[in-house]
């Protein structure tokens, strides 16, 4: 599974937004939407802030 993807299926698990994914990672909605469509490659901070955000480890967020 796409990495991005993952974030999109984790994140609507919880029934966020993009909005309060991007709030409460400190990234902003337009930068993970790119990272959920694949626009981008994620670095690690902003994997980990996703990680940290979504309550799941980074392991988690990348493997599957």
């Amino acid at each position: 599974m796409i990495v991005g993807q993952r974030i999109r299926e984790l994140r609507t698990e919880k029934g966020w937004s993009q909005q309060l994914l991007a709030d409460h990672s400190e990234l902003s909605r337009e930068h993970v939407n790119k990272l959920e469509t694949g626009q981008v490659e994620p670095g690690l901070r902003a994997l980990e802030r996703i990680a940290l955000a979504l309550d799941v480890t980074l392991p988690a967020l990348v493997e599957r």
